[in-house]
Parts: structure tokens; C-alpha cells; sequence
């Protein structure tokens, strides 16, 4: 019988959270549970993803956890000041705040960030790899904020999603993309791509069965 490789057990387990993540959502007395869950579901994405990173280095080390404290630090600004997307507010499904920022909303730009730049790796050195990856970006958030909404991780004061929140994605996206590209960051990740494409899966199927 042939032994599964390590690579090839994190793509089945990637796969398996997403689709039982999507069951759990859609099961309403199941929400809560899955609602908790959701802060572990993201911490254990960023790991996986470091450890099947390549090449380990200080720079990526250090740049890689940049990108978690602009991240932070960007929510932090928007949800305190309006600022920057616009008037929202965290609920408690994504576990602990601080200022009324969750502490892993900077992984969740991180894991983005990631594997936007994996995917993109035969465009990364050219002029236009910024736009193209904030264009990916906006178009993920576009999909991801119904389902947030819904399961109670953030809400629009309004209650509708301004564009200011689009624009300033594109705007600082396209920044930390600019900055990848100028310090030439390396990366190399054989789960980057079905960790993405699962995210996709999951807001993509959570938002078609809400409106049926």
C-alpha cells in the first residue's frame, strides 16, 4: 500500500476542512461551533503554509511577519478611525481582540498575500504583478464579505459594503505586492495553491446556497 506524503495528507486535510466547513455553515444549529472554530481554521492555514514554504529564510521570516503586523495594524486603523474601508465593526467569531481588532486578522492578510504571490509566480517579476494580484484581492473580498457577514465575523454600520472598502484593498494589496516584487521575496509552496482554491470553494458555495 503505498504511504501518502506529507504534502499529499495536508492537500486531503485542506480539502476535508473546507467542505466540512461548509456543511457546518449551512447547518444552522452547527453555526456557533463552526463560528468558534474559524480563529483555529485560520492560524492552522498560516502554518501549514510555513511549513511547506520554501526557501525558510530570516528574509521571508521577517517579511512574512511584516505583512501580519501591517495587516493588523491597517485593521486596526480602519475599525478605530474609519479611516481606511470604511465603518465596520468585529464580532467575537474571530476570537480575541485588542482595540477591537482581532489579533489573527493580520494572518488572514498574510495567507492572501501568500498565495496570490505562489499562484502568480510566471508574472511576479513583471510591472503589472501588483495590479493583477490586487485585482485578485478585491475580487476575493468581494466574495468573501456576504459570507462574513453572515456568519457573524464583521458588519457594515450602513449595512451595505461601500466601495471605499474595495478601493482601499486594491490600494494597500497592491502595495504589499509592489513591496514582494521590489525585495525579490522567494517563495515556493506545493499546498499554496489548493489552500487558495479552497477558500475560493468555500465563500463561492456559501454564498450560492444562501440565496437559494
Amino acid at each position: 500500500m503505498k504511504t501518502l506524503t506529507k504534502v499529499q495528507m495536508a492537500k486531503i486535510a485542506i480539502v476535508l476542512w473546507y467542505l466540512v466547513g461548509i456543511v457546518g455553515f449551512m447547518i444552522r444549529p452547527l453555526q456557533p461551533l463552526f463560528q468558534k472554530l474559524t480563529p483555529f481554521g485560520m492560524v492552522m492555514a498560516a502554518a501549514l503554509l510555513m511549513f511547506f514554504h520554501e526557501p525558510k529564510n530570516r528574509k521571508s521570516a521577517f517579511i512574512f511577519s511584516g505583512i501580519i503586523v501591517f495587516g493588523f495594524v491597517i485593521e486596526l486603523i480602519g475599525v478605530n478611525t474609519q479611516a481606511v474601508f470604511g465603518f465596520y465593526i468585529y464580532e467575537d467569531s474571530l476570537g480575541p481582540k485588542l482595540w477591537n481588532t482581532p489579533l489573527i486578522i493580520g494572518l488572514n492578510w498574510l495567507v492572501l498575500v501568500y498565495c496570490i504571490t505562489s499562484l502568480a509566480k510566471p508574472i511576479r517579476n513583471t510591472w503589472y504583478f501588483p495590479l493583477i494580484g490586487a485585482a485578485t484581492m478585491v475580487a476575493f473580498d468581494w466574495l468573501m464579505e456576504p459570507v462574513a457577514i453572515a456568519t457573524d465575523m464583521w458588519y457594515w454600520a450602513s449595512g451595505v459594503i461601500p466601495n471605499k472598502n474595495y478601493i482601499d484593498w486594491f490600494l494597500i494589496s497592491g502595495f504589499l505586492f509592489l513591496m514582494i516584487r521590489i525585495l525579490k521575496v522567494e517563495i515556493s509552496n506545493r499546498i499554496a495553491g489548493i489552500l487558495f482554491a479552497m477558500q475560493v470553494v468555500f465563500f463561492l458555495t456559501l454564498n450560492i446556497l444562501s440565496r437559494t
